[in-house]
């Protein structure tokens, strides 16, 4: 086998294994173009099999005559696939060319079909020898007529309109000046075919080079475009999976906002019924009480008798503070808002607890803490609260060691105001702290509790416009952190302070920081 059956046989190879990979990217959605470069890859690897027969010796001239008429065919079919590509859309429909085009297409490729057919293109009987000395090649091919000739000049002129084509778009993408590259080679190698068979040139036939280099931008363009569908493939199903995964966090928040309305309102409901059903009966329990402190007055009552009086008119006025509370939280946003002292409601918030937190050493550091608009006794409730459940969780675990409830009031660095309350406790475990302000959730179901201490905590802070922050080790105490805005100095300067400073309570209290859990901010 000589170099140049070797050259043609490679090129027809590959050219035909391009032409069989586009087949089924043809088939894929959005790429009915690539059946275009399907034909072109296909009538290359044609052409360049029929190259073939001119230049191995042991094949009969019948093969050869064959061969120069299918190739006129392929090389029809080549041209129209180009002029179909060139002056097409990427769909490869035939509507989509210039009418001009179309004709020119139909009429290489049934130029080439007659001289296939006919033979009209070849003299009969008659056939060219060419000898390659020093590359130890000889073609032997059949004579052209005229007819042939024409055809051939015409699937030239063909070539020059596709060329042409892509040189007015060259600017538009580097794919253009790729394919008018190819077309130069192309018509290079062509001319250089002539003068070989015209004996003006001691050269290899180059047509099949010409092919191969119009078909590999073909064969590139078509990879890019594969690699850049398969990218953005991949970005949208990137895109479609975080979409879903947001749309998905949203429904749940949807679906947790809503079962949380659903709470709140129940809570409401819950408190205005408690707030009627308990208003009743303490106002009569409240008025019989003052009616026989009057009458202990009166009748000069002996002092413990008094002194118990006192204790259930202060337990009457408890009650209704909570359930002024549960009213209020009921209707939020109904309170009037004024300038409050941190360190004052943490104050009253003692002495009001102070009978539940005996069994408890409180350590008590006050700092400056700027003033915050609020309602004082929702605040007050809010910081009993969390006293009476420090003093719960002391008493649930008492290992031995005296129990501290650390109360701490201060500013932050962002300004706000901070009231803590920590305990040395058995802590909470990090399941249980996720749904500590979820209402009716309680770790203490067995001792009575309902679970809305904090969660009603939580409410009234953030009407305030703070956060409540829990933080807990286990077998080392748990801290409840509120945090809430400064009021402005223009606000907290026009309105006087709902309550001034407030003596100590009768609680056990000490100043020293080092004592009990230290809170951050």
């Amino acid at each position: 086998m000589n170099a140049a059956v070797l050259l043609s046989a490679c090129v027809a190879v590959l050219q035909l294994g391009i032409g069989i990979l586009l087949l089924p990217v043809s088939r894929a959605p959005g790429w009915s173009g690539a059946r275009v470069f399907s034909v072109i890859a296909f009538s290359a690897a044609g052409y360049s099999a029929m190259n073939i027969t001119t230049a191995y010796v042991p094949l009969s001239d019948g093969i050869r005559a064959a061969g120069a008429r299918t190739s006129f065919l392929m090389a029809g079919v080549f041209v129209a696939a180009w002029l179909v590509q060139a002056y097409g859309d990427r769909t490869g429909r035939w509507h989509r060319v210039p009418i001009w085009a179309r004709w020119l297409a139909g009429a290489v490729v049934a130029g080439g079909f007659v001289s296939a057919v006919t033979g009209w293109s070849i003299v009969p009987g008659a056939f060219t020898e060419i000898d390659i000395a020093w590359a130890g090649v000889r073609y032997r091919f059949a004579t052209q007529t005229a007819l042939g000739n024409a055809t051939a000049f015409l699937d030239l002129a063909a070539v020059l309109c596709v060329g042409m084509s892509y040189m007015r778009r060259r600017r538009e993408s580097r794919r253009n000046w790729e394919y008018l590259i190819g077309f130069s080679v192309f018509i290079g190698a062509s001319a250089v075919e002539a003068l070989v068979g015209a004996g003006m040139l001691d050269f290899f036939f180059m047509a099949d080079i010409g092919f191969l280099a119009v078909v590999i931008p073909m064969a590139a363009e078509t990879v890019r475009r594969f690699v850049q569908d398969a990218q953005r493939l991949a970005a949208t199903s990137t895109q479609l999976t975080e979409e879903i995964e947001i749309r998905t966090q949203e429904r749940d928040e949807a679906q947790l906002a809503w079962i949380e309305a659903e709470r709140q309102a129940s809570v409401g409901r819950l408190a205005a019924g408690v707030g009627h059903e308990i208003n009743n009966p303490l106002a009569y329990l409240r008025l019989n009480v003052e009616l026989i402190g009057e009458w202990g007055r009166e009748h000069a009552a002996p002092p413990d008798l008094m002194e118990s009086v006192d204790s259930a008119l202060d337990g009457a006025d408890r009650i209704r503070r909570v359930v002024d509370a549960l009213r209020a939280y009921s209707r939020q946003g109904t309170g009037k808002l004024a300038p409050v002292a941190p360190e004052a409601v943490t104050q009253s918030a003692l002495r009001v607890a102070t009978h539940q937190l005996r069994g408890a050493e409180i350590d008590l550091v006050v700092d400056e803490a700027p003033l915050v608009m609020g309602e004082e006794a929702k605040l007050v409730q809010v910081v009993v609260n969390l006293l009476l459940n420090a003093s719960q969780a002391i008493a649930e675990g008492a290992t031995g060691r005296k129990g501290v409830i650390t109360v701490r009031v201060g500013g932050d660095d962002e300004g706000q105001a901070r009231i803590s309350v920590g305990d040395n406790g058995p802590g909470i475990s990090r399941e249980d702290l996720r749904r500590l302000t979820q209402p009716y959730f309680t770790t203490r179901a067995n001792a009575g509790a309902m679970g809305l201490g904090l969660f009603l905590a939580r409410g009234v802070v953030e009407q305030h416009g703070g956060s409540l922050h829990i933080e807990s080790t286990l077998g080392a105490g748990t801290t409840v952190r509120v945090l809430l805005p400064a009021a402005s100095e223009a606000t907290a300067s026009a309105l006087e302070p709902v309550m001034g400073r407030v003596g100590a309570p009768r609680a056990d209290v000490s100043t020293s920081p080092a004592r009990g859990v230290v809170v951050g901010h």
